[in-house]
């Protein structure tokens, strides 16, 4: 049963990555960087999920075992900090180069051998975690009254990824542990990153469509 419910969440994450694909076409520079943080997200939770799957049933190496607990640190640290971030940035109408979400890829690695450094692995895990569905949560209340559909997604997608180490305890689990080690909390991270990417799909539906820079009005022509 675990090996089916990694299935389903690698299988969630990849069509989720077609259907916000699809949604770049016509979107504003920054809109396209947001959706591509959000893509990378999603991969890195597909990576690690299929192949802990085969885990579970047995049918992978000892090096492709390495390589699904280094994708899993990534995801267990990236995935919901660029989800929350990337919803934060379209419900806002921030503006932004896309190079600046490599940036912040990098930094979060930088500070992970940081936190390794200074033997701080957990808190920073928590930090951007929470940070992670704190965006969540501030792109929901700025949409509550243009679209209550973004609100209810991000509450859902802020209560299912973090409920797995709630119900565990905050001092006796880390959040999106099941990224990283094959649990049957699993579960609850499918509805989560659905809800997070759907969030992202509509915002970006709603803002940042057009052209790059708003048009005032038109000035008459001069005589």
């Amino acid at each position: 049963m675990t090996a089916f419910v990694y299935a389903v969440l690698a299988g969630s994450a990849i069509w989720l990555c077609f259907w916000l694909w699809q949604r770049r076409a016509d979107r504003r520079e920054g809109a396209r960087g947001a959706i591509t943080a959000s893509l990378v997200a999603l991969a890195l939770v597909a990576s690690t999920a299929f192949p802990l799957a085969l885990v579970h049933w047995d049918l992978v190496s000892k090096p492709v075992e390495h390589a699904q607990r280094i994708m899993g640190l990534a995801a267990q640290h990236m995935s919901l900090p660029l989800l929350g971030l990337a919803s934060l940035y379209l419900a806002s109408g921030w503006h932004w180069k896309p190079i600046i979400w490599s940036r912040i890829i990098l930094g979060i690695l930088a500070f992970y051998e940081l936190s390794r450094y200074l033997d701080w692995q957990s808190g920073y895990l928590w930090l951007v975690t929470l940070a992670g569905a704190a965006a969540l949560g501030v792109s929901g209340l700025l949409n509550i009254g243009r679209d209550r559909r973004v609100g209810i997604l991000c509450l859902a997608a802020i209560v299912c990824t973090l409920a797995p180490a709630l119900l565990a305890g905050l001092t006796g689990s880390l959040p999106l542990l099941s990224l990283l080690d094959a649990s049957a909390r699993a579960s609850w991270l499918i509805p989560g990153f659905i809800a997070a990417g759907l969030a992202v799909g509509v915002l970006a539906q709603q803002a940042h469509n057009g052209e790059d820079h708003p048009t005032g009005p038109e000035t008459p022509p001069q005589s």
